[in-house]
C-alpha cells in the first residue's frame, strides 16, 4: 500500500475515533458569587466533563450583564447580544468575567451544554440567581453553583465541609441540587425537579434558623467509596444525600427528616418482588434499615416515603431471595428521553436561543488538528 493512501486510513480512523460518542453524559456546573456590587466586574467558573472530543457550553446573560473577557481563546468565544458560546476542546474547567449592571435586583444564568453528539444538558443549577445590590462588597454571600443537576443555586452541601461531596466524582453517576432559606419553626422541603436521579424530595421540620442552605444528592454508579460494604440484599441505586455543611443537619437543628424517593415498576417486576418489600438504608457507621413507606405509583414508578435520622450515604434494597435480576436497557433510573418522563427538565432549559455558529467546525478541526499533530510525530 502506498505511503500516501496509508496515512489517509490512519487520518479517517482516528478521526472517526476522536468523534466517537461520549462515554457517559455531559456535565457542566458554574459558580460565581450570591451577591455583587452595581458595575462590579467577578468571575463565574464552569467545570466541565465528558462532553467528548469537542464540546459547548451556552449561556444566556441576565438583562443588564456584559461580556468582558475569558481564560478560553478568543476564537473559541462567540458573544451575540447576551448569549455567549464557548468552544472546548480538552478543558476540565473554564473561567469568563461579567459586569454587572448598575440597576439592584435579583438575576439569574442560564444556560445549556452540548456534547460532541450535539446532545444538549442545563448548565447546572438550572435556576442560578445573583443579587446586584448596594450593600454587598463582592466578596460575600457564598458561591451560587455546584454540579450535574438543580433546582436553585447555592453552595455545594456536603459531609465534608463546604465546597463539594466526599464521595469522588468518577464514582457520581447524576447529581442535582436545591437551595431553600431555613427558618425556625417551619417546615422546609427541597425538592428535586429535574428528576435526574432516584430522589424526588428532602423534607424535615427547622428547629433553628440556619439561613440558606443547598442540598445535594448523587446518584452513583456503584458502591459509595465513604462505606466499607452494602446491606443485604439487591441494591437497586445507590445515593449520597447531604443537607447543608459542616453536619449542620443533626438532631439539634433539624427533625422529623423524610426522604422520597421513587422506583421502576420494571425493576421490581425483574427481581419478582411486592413493593412493599422494599426499603431505604442509612448508613451511618452501620446501616440501617428506614421506616420506608409506600406513597403512591404512576405507569412507571412506584413511590417511598423514608424516615432518615441523619442524610449521607442510602442504598434502596430489596430482600435478597436468590433472585437474579436482568440487565436493564437502562443503566439509571431515568429515561434518557427526560422530555417525556420529566417536562420540567426541559422546561428549565433556556428558551428562544439556537446554537451560536462554530460548534460544528470546531469538532472537525479539532479532530483533524489533533490527526495531524499525530502524523508530525511520525
Amino acid at each position: 500500500m502506498k505511503r500516501p493512501e496509508f496515512k489517509f486510513i490512519i487520518v479517517l480512523f482516528l478521526a472517526l475515533t476522536l468523534c466517537a460518542a461520549p462515554a457517559s453524559a455531559c456535565s457542566a456546573e458554574r459558580t460565581f458569587p450570591a451577591s455583587v456590587s452595581p458595575n462590579q466586574e467577578f468571575q463565574v467558573t464552569v467545570n466541565v466533563a465528558n462532553y467528548g472530543a469537542a464540546g459547548q457550553v451556552l449561556e444566556k446573560l441576565p438583562a443588564g450583564f456584559t461580556f468582558v473577557s475569558s481564560t478560553l481563546p478568543e476564537r473559541a468565544v462567540t458573544v451575540n447580544d447576551s448569549k455567549v458560546s464557548f468552544l472546548l476542546m480538552n478543558e476540565n474547567s473554564f473561567k469568563y468575567t461579567l459586569k454587572a449592571p448598575a440597576s439592584t435586583g435579583t438575576y439569574k444564568i442560564a444556560g445549556i451544554s452540548r456534547d460532541i453528539n450535539k446532545t444538549e444538558f442545563p448548565v447546572l443549577p438550572v435556576d442560578c440567581p445573583i443579587t446586584v445590590s448596594q450593600s454587598s462588597d463582592g466578596s460575600s454571600g457564598g458561591s451560587s453553583g455546584g454540579s450535574s443537576g438543580g433546582h436553585s443555586g447555592g453552595s455545594s452541601g456536603s459531609g465534608g465541609g463546604a465546597g463539594g461531596s466526599p464521595e469522588p466524582q468518577s464514582n457520581v453517576e447524576t447529581k442535582e441540587l436545591s437551595q431553600k432559606s431555613i427558618t425556625a419553626g417551619t417546615h422546609v422541603k427541597f425538592e428535586f425537579l429535574q428528576g435526574t436521579t432516584c430522589i424526588r424530595y428532602v423534607e424535615f421540620d427547622a428547629k433553628k434558623t440556619l439561613g440558606k442552605i443547598t442540598t445535594v444528592v448523587e446518584m452513583l454508579k456503584g458502591q459509595s467509596k465513604l462505606v466499607s460494604s452494602l446491606p443485604a440484599g439487591t441494591v437497586y441505586k445507590n445515593v449520597n444525600i447531604w443537607v447543608g455543611s459542616g453536619g449542620i443537619a443533626n438532631s439539634d437543628n433539624i427533625e422529623n427528616a423524610v426522604v422520597g424517593f421513587r422506583v421502576e415498576k420494571a425493576w421490581l417486576e425483574k427481581c419478582g418482588v411486592d413493593a412493599t418489600s422494599l426499603a431505604l438504608w442509612n448508613y451511618d457507621k452501620a446501616w440501617s434499615k428506614l421506616e420506608t413507606q409506600k406513597v403512591g405509583e404512576d405507569s412507571t414508578y412506584v413511590f417511598f416515603d423514608a424516615k432518615t435520622p441523619v442524610f449521607g450515604p442510602f442504598a434502596i434494597v430489596v430482600p435478597d431471595e436468590n433472585i437474579e435480576v436482568k440487565p436493564s436497557d437502562s443503566t439509571t433510573s431515568t429515561p434518557k428521553n427526560n422530555s417525556k418522563s420529566n417536562p420540567a427538565s426541559d422546561a428549565e432549559k433556556p428558551s428562544g436561543w439556537s446554537s451560536l455558529p462554530g460548534f460544528e467546525s470546531a469538532i472537525a478541526i479539532g479532530a483533524l488538528g489533533a490527526v495531524y499533530q499525530v502524523l508530525r510525530r511520525k
